[in-house]
């Protein structure tokens, strides 16, 4: 269960916090979650954020942050859509003013964009060290949802500006730029995967169609448009090759991470479990993340969430003006509030130890007697640990690899 003393840690401790600095886009992916196929989320106004609330973020993290050099560690300042180089002006005041009132603190930056302006502003986000990910869903066709308000697509532009990119600063592209790729129906694991290492020797982040939030009458439209990671990696002509140098990219393979990290007895998060064997026999209250726990998003009108993939109206905050309004007790209170409606299904679940599932994805979360699709019985566990364990005897170099290069945090 939540307490506040935790989510206060949290806040103290946050890693990272995540601006949406404009609503706005040059793009009009039909797939995106702020589209007409989605609901849950703020109207859309070409809204672009004040500086006032990013300011205001900043300073109360800032405030609250453990002052001891030997807890300086970093937080990751990112922005977000829309797309968030329309909104440069905002983004390049806020590294002035971070940089510059907290000189003596660790910030790194990061942006996540479709790269339609990137050449304007390729120079700047390599000076201050940018972290890019990269919307890209492969070659031309795979880049076929990603269209602008014409309905043309994006790619022939968004190449180009890679290419620039890369070209200008070879050592900075490969250190510093990622891809973050959505699979579809038309494009696979394999095209999208092929595609951007070929041209970029990228490993690209295969993402699928977020399921939460489909409005009713857009659900076979959806249906349409999914395509499972794993199938299609499984579909490759060359499934075993790019699976292995995906390695944890790959959902087989992370699945595999998750059974060694719960079940094989081999993995401690600190003294405590080593000698009381505390985790193995703990149990887990879903797989919803602790608030802040790993990082802080917020809308360009001031709502503070837990991250960008959870619907606007399970909001934890709010900033408004110079104030930030954030209650600890009520936030743990508030989750606390969800897990306990699930609380009797979670109790009979097999997947107590590896539950994926985010209470804030469950669709029916905030009805009475809300259902959670991920259950699993006995039977139905039993044959995923047999299913994981029969690939693990197949593939026993990935145990070695799991151990040797994976770094647990």
């Amino acid at each position: 269960m939540e307490t506040n003393e935790t989510i206060l840690y949290n806040l103290q401790h946050l890693n990272q916090v995540v601006f949406e600095v404009t609503d706005n886009c040059n793009l009009s992916c039909k797939y995106c979650s702020y589209s007409s196929m989605y609901e849950g989320y703020d109207k859309r106004s070409h809204k672009r954020m004040p500086f006032k609330i990013a300011k205001t973020a900043i300073d109360y993290i800032m405030r609250i942050r453990p002052s001891s050099p030997d807890t300086n560690y970093p937080l990751t300042i990112s922005f977000y859509g829309g797309e968030p180089l329309l909104n440069f002006k905002l983004i390049s005041k806020v590294v002035e003013y971070a940089g510059n009132k907290y000189s003596n603190k660790k910030i790194n930056y990061g942006m996540t964009t479709n790269a339609i302006l990137l050449h304007k502003h390729i120079d700047y986000l390599k000076s201050n060290n940018f972290q890019i990910t990269v919307s890209l869903d492969g070659d031309e066709k795979g880049q076929g949802y990603r269209v602008d308000h014409n309905g043309i697509n994006s790619f022939k532009k968004v190449f180009s500006n890679l290419l620039l990119l890369k070209s200008r600063y070879p050592e900075y592209f490969e250190s510093s730029v990622n891809f973050n790729s959505v699979m579809h129906n038309l494009n696979s694991a394999e095209s999208t995967y092929k595609f951007i290492k070929q041209n970029f020797n990228k490993k690209p982040i295969l993402a699928e169609l977020n399921p939460t939030g489909i409005k009713k009458e857009k659900m076979e439209e959806f249906k349409n448009m999914y395509q499972n990671i794993s199938q299609s990696i499984l579909n490759s002509n060359n499934y075993e090759s790019i699976e292995t140098d995906m390695f944890i990219k790959s959902p087989r393979v992370l699945d595999l991470l998750y059974y060694v990290i719960n079940f094989s007895h081999n993995i401690y998060s600190d003294y405590n479990d080593l000698i009381f064997n505390v985790s193995f026999n703990s149990k887990r209250e879903t797989g919803t993340c602790s608030p802040f726990s790993r990082k802080m998003f917020i809308t360009v009108n001031g709502k503070i969430l837990p991250c960008e993939r959870i619907g606007h109206q399970f909001a934890l905050g709010h900033i408004t003006g110079k104030n930030i309004l954030i209650n600890e007790e009520v936030i743990a209170n508030n989750q606390n509030h969800l897990i306990n409606k699930i609380r009797k299904q979670c109790i009979k679940c097999s997947l107590e130890k590896i539950c994926p599932q985010c209470i804030y994805k469950i669709p029916n979360i905030t009805e009475e007697n809300p259902v959670c699709d991920r259950f699993s019985n006995k039977q139905e566990f039993e044959k995923l640990i047999e299913a994981t364990a029969d690939f693990l005897s197949k593939h026993p170099f990935y145990y070695e690899r799991i151990l040797k290069e994976v770094t647990i945090k």
